[in-house]
């Protein structure tokens, strides 16, 4: 045993500074193995901090936010040649939105598509900033239309409509008359409530809409021309009305007119629906309403000229601007009249030539306006039934009286098929001090009880509301004033 314990002093004592060394190069070698390691993690990631930073420059010089690229990718896409049809052209809406098109300045959003009326509407942005409405007519009526080209040009179906379109009757000179104009639903075999813009036309009308589609300025229309008018007049009058509206400088709560590339037409958008602002204060919609009472007034008094006749008014027909300003969207039922028409004694101011009209009354105007020979006659009289317009906006949009909810103002009592309004009216929830005052107003708004009763009680309502804008005025001029206030007053102390 002693033995053992000498000799294994002996192996210590000979191998210990064999054993130390032994363990100092082991660790020496483990922490080299650890730092280069370490090296090449750094150096990685030194290499991918580079490339995102050259990606980063690359991306700066074109001034594209990557994240903001990614998300366009996904949500908007170029106008497809398809939709455009540029081929059948003069059968179209026109060209002077081509360029911009072609370069991509237009794009569409995805999955914003929306169809009513015959018609086509999709969202997009035009120059990267102007957000618009892009539409057109459904495939549907550009069908029926191109048939109508090729059968009335003696060509079979399908031909080539762009050639077509300059032999058929769209192109020759005797319908581009007052009367060619208020018989144009007849070409189609379309009903005339179908193409109302022209139904009260006169030669004074008729070289208006020339001047409008006269893109060479030379003074007249040329085949390509009054195709184009035409081919707006018979699938899309809206954007026919924005064109006139520029030519005749009228300054109404319209949208923006932006131009056409085949048979697409492009118009201000980034409006909210009318009934998306029901929730707001009564202040707000006081001021909405005012608008759209003062809309119906700009239609009949704003142009010296013009005469603009609108009965669709709905929520569905009316927009908002982000600047909370009033707008009519729906412009496929518009007629404009020429003020000539009208009888030079006629002084509905004074109301001399008032008489009480409701639902037979203005049930008689529309079906004569629609079915009588001599509608010249029927439009010379039409200054006295544009009250039809407030009454309709009365009932329709501002009354949420239960006696006013049943959609429709023309027989409406009597029509079994009529449903119950889905919103509210825009002056629910009236303060308690102009409650009875407003619903008095939209009662004899609605179905006047004595001759002139309508146009007093639109002017009593504007009176009514005047009051809500004056109080949000005075609102604002406290505010700014209470700021000024303290600003001298933080000056003063510096």
């Amino acid at each position: 045993m002693q033995t053992l314990k000498h000799f294994a002093k002996m192996l210590f004592r000979q191998w210990y500074k064999k054993l130390v060394l032994a363990a100092i190069l082991g660790l020496g070698l483990y922490c080299s193995l650890y730092l280069l390691d370490n090296r090449k993690q750094k150096w990685k990631f030194s290499k991918n901090t580079q490339t995102v930073h050259q990606k980063s420059e690359s991306q700066d010089v074109v001034e594209i936010d990557p994240e903001s690229q990614i998300q366009d990718n996904q949500n908007m896409y170029k106008v497809p040649r398809e939709d455009v049809h540029l081929h059948t052209c003069p059968a179209c809406f026109g060209r002077d939105l081509c360029t911009d098109l072609e370069s991509g300045a237009l794009e569409l959003y995805k999955n914003s598509k929306t169809e009513s009326h015959n018609l086509s509407w999709r969202e997009a942005v035009l120059n990267k900033n102007d957000k618009v409405i892009v539409s057109s007519a459904a495939d549907s009526s550009w069908n029926r239309f191109d048939q109508f080209i090729c059968n009335n040009a003696s060509k079979g179906f399908p031909c080539d409509v762009s050639t077509g379109i300059r032999a058929s009757y769209l192109a020759s000179n005797q319908l581009m008359t007052a009367d060619g104009l208020r018989n144009l639903h007849k070409v189609l075999d379309k009903s005339k409530s179908e193409v109302v813009l022209p139904i009260c036309a006169t030669n004074k009308l008729v070289d208006e809409l020339k001047a409008a589609f006269d893109g060479d300025g030379d003074g007249q229309l040329n085949e390509e021309e009054q195709a184009e008018l035409m081919t707006g007049l018979l699938l899309h009058p809206s954007y026919v009305l924005l064109k006139f509206q520029d030519t005749v400088n009228t300054n109404f709560p319209l949208p923006n007119y932006q131009g056409t590339c085949g048979r697409l037409a492009v118009w201000e958008g980034g409006v909210t629906p009318l009934k998306d602002h029901l929730q707001e204060s009564f202040e707000e919609r006081a001021g909405l309403a005012s608008q759209i009472l003062q809309l119906v007034d700009d239609f009949q008094n704003e142009d010296p000229n013009w005469y603009f006749l609108y009965t669709e008014f709905s929520y569905n027909s009316l927009s908002v601007t982000k600047e909370g300003e009033i707008l009519l969207t729906d412009l496929q039922d518009v007629t404009i009249i020429d003020k000539t028409l009208f009888p030079p004694t006629e002084d509905l101011v004074s109301g001399t030539n008032e008489r009480l009209c409701n639902e037979i009354c203005f049930q008689k105007f529309t079906s004569d306006i629609l079915t009588s020979p001599n509608v010249t006659d029927v439009c010379s009289q039409l200054r006295h039934y544009g009250q039809l317009m407030y009454a309709i906006v009365c009932k329709e949009i501002l009354s949420d009286l239960e006696e006013h909810k049943m959609e429709g103002l023309l027989n409406y009592e009597k029509n079994k098929d009529q449903q119950k309004s889905r919103y509210s009216g825009l002056l629910h929830s009236p303060p308690e001090k102009d409650k009875e005052n407003i619903e008095e107003v939209l009662r004899e708004c609605v179905q006047e009880t004595s001759a002139g009763g309508r146009n007093q009680a639109v002017e009593d309502l504007q009176d009514i509301l005047e009051n809500y804008l004056s109080y949000n005025d005075l609102e604002h001029e406290n505010d700014d004033g209470y700021e000024e206030d303290n600003n001298d007053k933080e000056s003063e102390n510096y």
